[in-house]
């Protein structure tokens, strides 16, 4: 073999070697790029976890006991369930004779103020932690029988609105019912919603 054949392969091999270190460069950087994209894109996933344990009225617990003496006195104790599962329309039956049907309007957090002159927030008419959520709902129907004596939740004049709010309070699941028979709903800016009762219920032993 003649020197110049010689050099010329000494040189393609060279070239060779130069490649295949600058392929292996490439490919070490782009999978170093691919690496930090990943480590880049990996965040914590969102899980809310709450305060207080809490749920949808109707969804798990169905029979409730009268807690409060306006409970006792008006209402007696009370049945509750979804008539479309969660979201639905929500029925009560009260022991007195009272039965309502009612529409999911909104959902507020218990530090949400409910309107009217007092104003005050649901947590304060309700007793809750400000950490529960309060489903306000529309009154549908309300069907009092003759043995409710006393009328329906706010007496004589028709309900036509309910925030409700179901958690545990301390080691037990609790009801709590606030009936109005304003024009506006509790939560709703502008007007008064005209509270006419507050209702406790607990869960039966």
């Amino acid at each position: 073999m003649s020197k110049w054949s010689s050099a010329r392969s000494n040189l393609l091999a060279l070239a060779a070697v130069a490649l295949a270190l600058g392929a292996c460069a490439r490919d070490e950087g782009q999978a170093s790029d691919s690496r930090a994209a990943r480590a880049s894109a990996i965040v914590d996933p969102e899980m809310r976890v709450d305060e207080v344990s809490q749920e949808e009225p109707g969804v798990a617990r169905r029979v409730w006991r009268a807690g409060n003496d306006t409970a006792r006195t008006i209402a007696g104790n009370l049945s509750v369930s979804l008539e479309e599962g969660r979201g639905g329309p929500l029925a009560l039956a009260f022991a007195t004779g009272v039965t309502i049907r009612a529409e999911q309007l909104s959902a507020h957090r218990a530090n949400t103020k409910t309107g009217g002159p007092d104003n005050q927030t649901f947590a304060q008419l309700l007793g809750l932690p400000d950490q529960v959520d309060v489903r306000v709902y529309r009154v549908v129907d309300e069907r009092v029988s003759q043995s409710a004596s006393r009328g329906g939740l706010c007496g004589e004049l028709r309900t036509t609105a309910m925030a409700v709010a179901e958690f545990v309070d301390d080691t037990r699941w609790v009801l709590r019912i606030a009936a109005s028979r304003g024009e506006v709903a509790p939560g709703d800016a502008g007007g008064d919603p005209q509270v006419c009762g507050v209702f406790a219920y607990e869960q039966p032993q």
